[in-house]
């Protein structure tokens, strides 16, 4: 698959739903898309066209979705990749990306423009997570072994760049703190694995899932009940609430948008928590999704996504959910102790409603 203008705005638009209010804004998405098209060529490559030793490196996008002062350079791309395989030993076949997202499904494709590096219709999970561990396909239960990240971003004082070796989460804790170093966002190229071990652990065919949601919603966004009626048919997506949202709660913290925000229904109010993307659901205390379920909010007016960066009182939305088993998930998602982080984070178990 070629990436296109056509192609691009599909994918993108299918994968601003798929980071279930995580994954960055869709005007960095679309941002991204044209300038990609201006830089050079992009290609969809399925991994199986690669032999079981090629290397795999994922690109990706690490911070605050609600950050004003976030700022990306053409330069952090390319010292990324220059500082990664200055370090890595095996030289890269493809590039990935870490999750969908209206603006992370494009990590990469820059690099890939840049570089020539094909892209994989891939990510490494196949829904938008807050934490980097979440995205690391299980590498993080692998003793022996030794991530390598390296991440740019910022402007002026703020800028900053770093290369990381270690465990998968010491590294990921190193470039989270970039980000808020760099007032926002740093662009980061991590975790080099092998085709074989990507393909039994990661999100295979996401971008094509994406680009099919994509399709979809835009043939049946005139209204909000054939849009909820595309989306229950594609993906058993059910609606849990809609109204008005009365009340938000949201507070940096550690790198992360975490809080709430209750959504006055026709019945008791919703309340969904937040730790960048939308991670529980529950109305009188009856929990009704859990991430990674896949939560995702809708405007009822445009008929299209909401992320919680753009979330604001008096907003008249609906909220809806996919089951984890429509979703196509990697390894992160099965791990128990990756949520625990989650659970701290925003005040509510996890674990007991998932394994």
């Amino acid at each position: 698959m070629k990436l296109t203008k056509t192609t691009g705005k599909e994918i993108l638009l299918g994968s601003w739903f798929l980071g279930g209010g995580g994954g960055g804004l869709p005007e960095g998405g679309e941002a991204v898309l044209e300038q990609v098209l201006q830089t050079g060529e992009v290609v969809f490559r399925d991994v199986a066209e690669l032999a079981d030793d090629e290397v795999i490196v994922t690109a990706s996008l690490v911070g605050s979705p609600a950050s004003t002062t976030s700022c990306i350079k053409d330069v952090h791309y390319r010292q990324v990749y220059d500082w990664f395989c200055l370090n890595n030993q095996k030289p890269l076949s493809a590039v990935v990306t870490n999750e969908p997202g209206g603006h992370s499904v494009t990590n990469g494709w820059m690099l890939s423009a840049i570089t020539g590096l094909p892209m994989l219709d891939a990510a490494c999970n196949g829904r938008a997570h807050p934490t980097g561990v979440m995205g690391a396909m299980g590498l993080n239960a692998i003793p022996d072994y030794r991530s390598l990240q390296t991440a740019a971003g910022g402007d002026g004082p703020r800028e900053i760049g770093i290369t990381a070796t270690g465990t998968v989460d010491g590294t990921s804790q190193m470039v989270r703190m970039a980000a808020v170093q760099a007032g926002g966002y740093v662009t980061v190229l991590r975790n080099p694995v092998t085709a074989a071990y990507f393909r039994e652990n990661a999100s295979v065919g996401v971008v094509s899932q994406a680009r099919m949601i994509g399709q979809h919603w835009q043939q049946s966004m005139g209204d909000l009940p054939t849009l909820l009626q595309t989306l229950k048919a594609l993906l058993n997506c059910t609606l849990l609430g809609e109204g008005r949202i009365r009340a938000i709660d949201l507070q940096m913290s550690g790198g992360f948008d975490v809080g709430t925000f209750t959504l006055e229904t026709a019945g008791a109010p919703l309340e969904v928590t937040v730790m960048n993307e939308y991670m529980t659901a529950q109305r009188e205390g009856a929990r009704l999704a859990t991430f990674p379920d896949l939560i995702a909010v809708i405007d009822t007016q445009k008929r299209l996504p909401v992320c919680s960066a753009q979330l604001k009182p008096g907003m008249d939305v609906a909220v809806v959910c996919v089951p984890r088993e429509k979703l196509i998930l990697g390894r992160g998602m099965k791990l128990p102790e990756l949520f625990v982080p989650c659970e701290n984070a925003i005040g509510k178990p996890m674990r007991q409603y998932i394994f």
